[in-house]
Parts: C-alpha cells; structure tokens; sequence
C-alpha cells in the first residue's frame, strides 16, 4: 500500500512538471500581446532651452591683436550702433595718420602752385612768349603733382581705416552684455569671446522633441524655471518656431536624455520675473498646458 502511495505521489509529480513545461512552451510560442501606446496628451512634456537676447548674441571681435588702451563703456549699458566700446593700442597708427595728413597738405599747395604756373605758361605760350618745352614741362608737372595727391588721399585712408580698425565699436543697438577686458591686456584677432552685445529683450531658444511638437502652439504662454535649481525665471510666449527639425546643441542634463533624438527649435519671448537674468542661463519649460 505504501508503494502504490509513492508510486502515485511521483506520478502526480512527473504529471505537473510536464502541464507546467507543455505550457510554457505553449506560451512562448504565442505572439506577444500588443502594449497599449501611452498616452501622450495626458503626459507631462518638459522641454530645455536656453536664454539669450532676442536675435541672438552679437559678438565684437578686433581684426588685429593689440593691448587695450582705453574701455569707454560697462557691463550691461545701452549702447548705439557705431558707438567705440574700446581702443586698442594705437600709437602708430596715429603717427601714420599725421605723417598722411601732413603729406596731404603739402601736396595739396604744390598742385595749386603747379596749376596756377600752368594756366601762366599756357597764356605765354599762346602768345610765343616761351618754347614748346617750357609749357610741356609746366603741363607735366601739375599732372604729376595732381597725381601725387590723389596717391596720397588714397594713403590717408588707408591709415585711417587702420586707426579705426582698433576702435571696437557697437555693430547694433543694444545692451554690453558681457565685457571681459581690462587696461593693458592683449586682445588677440578673431577672439570672439570676450564682448557680448545683443538686444535689452530676452528669448528663450526651446528644443522641443519631435514627437511633442503637436502640442506647441504660437502666442501659446508657459511659465520658465530654472533647470537646476527649479527658481521661476517668469513666462514665455511662443513667438517661433522653426519648421525642421535636428539635433540639439547643448545637453540639459536629464539622466534619460537619448543623443539620437530629434528637436525642433521653437523661440520664446521672455517676460523675465527680475533684472539681469544671465545670458545662457538653461531653463526648463513643462508644456503640459498653457499658462
């Protein structure tokens, strides 16, 4: 009796393993069930960007490398297109510029005397008071004066746009965002990273992924936070957006973010909560819905 017991006990055993093996196999042989797509326009969309002026940064360069001679403005002053920010050392250029003025001058009062011994040469030798060789000689000289002169215009500026080339003036109207020279330091040519100019109004250059750009809409407002510290910067209203989409300049820091991911960029007017928000400040938006 008791080995029937037994003989029973691992039957039931071999029996379950084999409904439990027929069945996973039987399992794995069906397609996966479909997963419901997420819903999207229940989910929150936080999109990352940047601050700048609107229109984008201006960058004031020197053509030449030269020591800073004199700095006219400050950080954060209004300035007018053409207005001198700095002077670059300029000594020689100064000099060149006198020495070209003053050859000017000269040779501009020995053509008048030239012209004048001319027109008299040339009534003399219209009565035959003087040879033919006389009033050419006279005629070629006030050609060749005239001639020197035009040369030497052409001198002075040429040294003038030299002078002027170490004047680092205001491409636009705008704010001096940024101005990191001092007295006597080397400014080297092509350095584009130490004057900063732009417009006084601000935007936010948004990089929405793809698969949200649906839910942005232009004149849309969204309120603006710091990214890393999650601080209100205030609000931003849609003003553009750019029809392609690509990738992203510049990485938000997200954990998640994937490096294949398509953007479109789209432009916010900001209407900052206080004075002097920095420029490239990264700032995040929720578009989860409008204000």
């Amino acid at each position: 009796m008791t080995k029937r017991i037994k003989w029973f006990a691992l039957g039931a055993v071999v029996a379950a393993g084999a409904a439990f093996i027929v069945c996973n196999i039987y399992k794995s042989s069906r397609p996966p069930a479909t997963m419901e797509p997420p819903e999207l326009d229940r989910s929150p969309a936080r999109v990352y960007g940047r601050v700048e002026p609107a229109g984008g940064e201006v960058y004031v360069s020197p053509n030449v490398t030269r020591a800073v001679k004199e700095i006219l403005v400050k950080e954060r002053e209004a300035v007018a297109e053409g207005q001198v920010l700095c002077l670059l050392e300029n000594d020689v250029e100064r000099a060149q510029l006198r020495v070209g003025q003053a050859r000017v001058a000269a040779l501009s009062k020995a053509v008048e005397l030239s012209a004048d011994t001319f027109e008299r040469n040339a009534e003399l030798y219209g009565r035959g008071q003087i040879s033919e060789y006389e009033y050419e000689q006279a005629k070629l000289k006030a050609e060749l004066d005239a001639r020197d002169l035009n040369v030497a215009f052409g001198e002075l500026a040429l040294a003038r746009a030299r002078l002027e080339q170490l004047e680092l003036k205001a491409p636009i109207d705008g704010v001096v965002y940024k101005l990191d020279v001092r007295l006597g330091e080397t400014l080297a040519a092509g350095d584009n990273t130490r004057i900063i100019l732009g417009s006084d109004d601000l935007w936010v250059r948004m990089y929405v992924e793809s698969f949200w750009t649906g839910r942005v809409k232009d004149g849309a407002k969204y309120k603006v936070y710091d990214s890393e510290t999650d601080e209100y910067v205030g609000v931003g209203t849609v003003v553009q957006r750019n029809p392609y989409v690509g990738g992203r300049d510049f990485q938000s820091g997200d954990l998640q973010e994937r490096f294949d991911t398509k953007f479109q960029e789209v432009i916010l007017r900001l209407e900052p909560k206080k004075k002097n928000i920095p420029l490239g400040l990264n700032v995040m938006a929720e578009l989860a819905g409008g204000e």
